[in-house]
């Protein structure tokens, strides 16, 4: 996130260090990077170094965290070197509740460049993460994976707003805003909701098995090493599911990465309607997400500003 979050300072992250991980940071400096999650860089004097993630969570939020994390530390653990997994603190844990509705973890500080956007661009560097994929989905699933289901988050929300969109709303700078480009793409919304659960009904009904799932393989949650290695991070979405939930955003090239794929996954093919399920979920969870969002107070800020311009990616205006 852009926008540095006012209960949780920099002074704060170097006592949590301190506290719980044993470490000492003589300098921790707020990153504005990524979307969803808020980091700090920790330093320590002899050169050790640390990327900091908080998340504002529910009490399910903060379960779901912590399983993410323990399927990313063991996957790492079994020499799956491309999950980046977090330290755990003196106790063990692999993730801690800092403040009511905050969970922090601490992960290692590797030296590397990641792209600004999700699109992988570069021919080689998407047949390597397409291979690294084909390694992932064929790991014994751990044992605190959780499963993946096919909600809309928020949906019922989301509807209720599609019906309530004759009055105006004025919860912050994009209430407004919000609500009249929702209101000219009301049937839109409508008609890709019902298009999403026929999907749903076809997929299901598949006998195709279902393998560890990183859930965002984007290129921006890949970081590019100094070593030349591609490590994948933000891990709190993995799941169990559809091979299909990771490949939307490999396949489809130029180049053609499938065969690289099943260089490491063997010979399997994604099935249609699984790839089409995943196009059209991942902008109704977004549009469903932004919506939320503008509903409730908010005001102007960076990172209101950049859900704006992507709620409009989504919404036909």
């Amino acid at each position: 996130m852009r926008d540095e979050p006012t209960e949780i300072s920099c002074d704060l992250v170097a006592r949590i260090l301190k506290e719980h991980w044993g470490f000492t940071a003589v300098q921790v400096a707020y990153a504005p990077v990524g979307f969803g999650s808020y980091h700090w860089i920790a330093s320590a004097t002899d050169g050790p170094r640390w990327f900091v993630t908080a998340d504002r969570v529910t009490s399910a939020g903060s379960q779901s965290i912590t399983a993410a994390m323990q399927t990313t530390r063991d996957l790492a653990h079994r020499g799956y070197e491309f999950a980046v997994a977090p330290l755990a603190d003196r106790g063990g844990r692999l993730v801690r509740e800092v403040l009511p509705g905050w969970t922090l973890m601490v992960l290692p500080y590797l030296q590397g460049w990641s792209t600004p956007d999700g699109d992988w661009d570069d021919p080689a560097e998407r047949e390597q993460i397409a291979r690294i994929l084909g390694r992932l989905h064929t790991a014994p699933p751990p044992k605190a994976l959780q499963r993946w289901d096919f909600a809309i988050p928020d949906r019922d929300a989301l509807l209720a707003t599609l019906g309530d969109l004759d009055q105006p709303w004025s919860a912050g700078p994009y209430a407004e805003p919000t609500r009249l480009r929702l209101a000219g793409a009301r049937s839109y919304v409508y008609e890709r909701l019902e298009y999403y659960d026929a999907l749903v009904r076809e997929v299901e009904s598949s006998d195709d098995p279902w393998v560890v799932t990183h859930g965002e393989p984007h290129s921006a949650n890949a970081l590019r090493t100094t070593d030349g290695e591609l490590r994948l991070v933000d891990w709190e979405t993995v799941r169990l599911a559809p091979r299909e939930r990771d490949l939307t955003g490999i396949l489809g090239g130029p180049p053609d990465a499938l065969p690289a794929y099943q260089s490491e996954a063997g010979p399997v093919s994604p099935h249609p309607a699984a790839m089409e399920l995943f196009d059209v979920w991942w902008p109704l969870a977004e549009i469903s997400s932004y919506v939320q969002l503008f509903r409730q107070p908010h005001v102007e800020s960076e990172d209101t500003k950049e859900s704006w311009r992507e709620l409009t990616v989504y919404v036909p205006g």
